[in-house]
């Protein structure tokens, strides 16, 4: 019974790395182990995807509007502003995009605005980052909210 357990064979260097991972949890706080579990389950819902991808008979009609796209919306009143991120679609008050923009015009590098509207969202907006299965500076959805953040907004003194 044990055998149908294992869903694939033992791929090279694995059990050496589950080795090294079970080892390193030894030293991490719960912050740590629960980033970790959130890049598994990324790393897990991409994998999920990609399978979906390679299915879909005709990927190439995907467009920004797709439910992997990002797209921002403002409301009619001007009160909140729409994020559609991902296949999630969250809420923003006015002066949180205005800190999202300034994020992503202030950095000196797209790296380092990534890694700032990361560490952003980690401490305030966590949410979206969770419901978005973005766990990482470098998922492309990230990278997305980024560009259309910049297309959407300028900043006066630019």
């Amino acid at each position: 019974m044990k055998a149908k357990k294992k869903k694939a064979p033992a791929e090279p260097g694995r059990d050496r790395l589950l080795k090294e991972l079970r080892t390193a949890e030894e030293g991490l706080d719960e912050q740590g182990l629960l980033f970790l579990l959130r890049q598994a389950q990324v790393l897990i819902y991409n994998a999920h995807v990609d399978r979906i991808n390679e299915t879909t008979e005709e990927p190439a009609q995907a467009s920004p509007a797709e439910p992997e796209g990002v797209r921002i919306e403002k409301s009619a009143d001007g009160k909140a502003i729409f994020l559609v991120i991902g296949r999630t679609r969250k809420i923003l008050a006015p002066e949180e995009m205005r800190r999202l923009v300034r994020i992503c015009y202030a950095a000196e590098t797209r790296t380092e605005a990534l890694q700032h509207l990361f560490t952003v969202l980690v401490k305030e907006r966590r949410d979206i980052l969770a419901d978005a299965f973005i766990g990482s500076p470098d998922n492309p959805l990230l990278g997305m909210l980024f560009t259309t953040i910049r297309e959407t907004y300028k900043l006066e003194d630019r």
